[in-house]
């Protein structure tokens, strides 16, 4: 335990973390994932399960976009359920 809390970096004078914020925006999704074919998993407007395949076309804070059948489509982060990668 001693080990641990040694290597942990010290707060500043204010509370803060003394090691620098990540300058770049957090993504949900890996960006690795982009142009790839994923498997999602989400509730629709009705509160019905819903599964289904797409091309991840580009992501957003409000949800990522998909090519589903040929159109794009915005699943909102708070109705999937789970997105699974697609091996190719």
């Amino acid at each position: 335990m001693a080990e641990i809390v040694e290597a942990m970096t010290a707060p500043t004078v204010d509370g803060q973390p003394s090691l620098p914020k990540r300058a770049g925006p957090k993504g949900m999704l890996p960006s690795t994932w982009l142009q790839r074919t994923l498997k999602l998993e989400y509730v629709d407007g009705f509160g019905a399960g819903v599964e289904v395949s797409g091309v991840l076309l580009d992501y957003f804070p409000a949800g990522p976009i998909l090519s589903i059948d040929g159109a794009r489509t915005l699943l909102s982060w708070d109705r999937i359920v789970a997105v699974q990668l697609v091996e190719d």
